[in-house]
């Protein structure tokens, strides 16, 4: 009579270590263990993020992201890398003006065709 009762405590237990062991339910995130000491090429970057504990991560790091989607930490209080955010932050708050004016840049190079007008 006791194993009957057991039995399903102990398929519980199980389950629920099981669980745990796998990361069901955590909320696991992508941080930065360490911070790069070499310099960053301005042109191999797109954006970046702030992580700290405010995001569940124990190291503060500004996390730049290449234009091959790889990430790169850096300290934040690096002279170099607070220039490299502000020269980014000027990139993105240039191409949001240029949006509102309408006039987005052509690929390719070459002008656009205006088609004959008959008369």
């Amino acid at each position: 009579m006791a194993l009957r009762l057991l039995l399903p405590l102990l398929l519980l237990a199980a389950t629920f270590l099981i669980a745990q062991t796998q990361g069901i339910g955590s909320s696991a995130s992508d941080c930065c263990l360490k911070n790069s000491q070499a310099a960053i090429p301005r042109g191999l970057v797109k954006s970046y993020i702030l992580q700290g504990p405010e995001s569940g991560c124990l190291l503060r790091s500004v996390v730049f992201i290449t234009k091959k989607n790889k990430k790169i930490c850096a300290s934040p209080s690096d002279p170099a890398v607070q220039k490299l955010m502000q020269n980014l932050d000027k990139r993105v708050k240039n191409d949001k003006k240029d949006g509102k004016r309408g006039q987005s840049p052509r690929s390719g190079g070459r002008p656009r065709r205006h088609k004959r007008q008959r008369v």
